[in-house]
């Protein structure tokens, strides 16, 4: 597997079918490639996250000991291409997502949905129709800071976290370790909005040619126009200064 650092972050390049090979046998407990022996922390990394981590040493941390990053953004292949003569290939964090929850229902598997502000439910029921073999340990809004008794008592094997980041990585990086059961967990942002029907996705032809950012950016410019800033111009900025002598 072809790594790269980029802002300090690791990016790894991956696959659709590895992300798939490798969630069935963490979930069977024989890891190939992620890092540790039970829990695997998955992030799906956008251009935002590595600005946040340029400033964040904590995030920042937490990105570099996951078992995985996944590319999430075209940003990030075009800075990869230009800056680091390197391809990586990206794979959004919908999609992560939802190949996690096809392998969970192959693997008879359950998935706890844990936030998104009101659209958990209806989102798990909505993959559950898809995959009918899917188990739902549960679903709720969640806290940030904690962890709920029903998480606990549910035991899942995979967990998809839907708080934003940083707080779902931070989430993530504390708490599963008082959940034996669960292998997976993935930090996923408004991917519940997508399932549930909340957040309308971009035509396949313009996510395959990598500007879903500009059609979000149309639809709710007052909520994506600082992270649009961020991801368009100063995520460039920063990679072109830190790689100037």
């Amino acid at each position: 597997m072809k790594q790269l650092k980029i802002l300090g972050v690791r990016i790894d390049d991956v696959t659709r079918q590895q992300v798939a090979e490798n969630f069935a046998t963490a979930l069977r407990g024989t890891a190939r490639f992620l890092r540790g022996k039970s829990f695997q922390h998955i992030a799906t990394v956008n251009p935002e996250f590595l600005v946040e981590a340029e400033k964040n040493k904590k995030f920042r941390g937490i990105l570099n000991k996951t078992a995985l990053n996944i590319c999430d953004g075209v940003g990030i292949s075009i800075i990869s291409r230009v800056f680091y003569q390197q391809k990586v290939n990206r794979i959004t964090g919908v999609e992560v997502a939802e190949i996690l929850c096809r392998v969970c229902a192959e693997e008879g598997r359950s998935v706890y949905f844990l936030g998104g502000f009101g659209v958990a439910e209806k989102a798990a029921k909505k993959m559950q129709e898809k995959y009918p073999k899917l188990k739902i340990a549960g679903f709720e809004d969640g806290n940030p800071a904690k962890i709920s008794d029903q998480l606990l008592v549910t035991k899942p094997d995979a967990i998809l976290v839907a708080f934003g980041a940083p707080k779902q990585e931070f989430w993530l990086d504390e708490f599963p370790r008082k959940i034996p059961s669960l292998r997976i967990g993935i930090g996923i942002g408004g991917t519940f909005d997508f399932w549930a029907g909340k957040t309308k996705r971009a035509p396949k032809f313009i996510r395959i040619i990598g500007l879903e950012w500009l059609w979000r950016l149309i639809l709710e410019p007052k909520i994506r126009g600082k992270r649009i800033w961020r991801a368009v111009f100063v995520f460039p900025y920063l990679v072109l200064k830190n790689k100037t002598p």
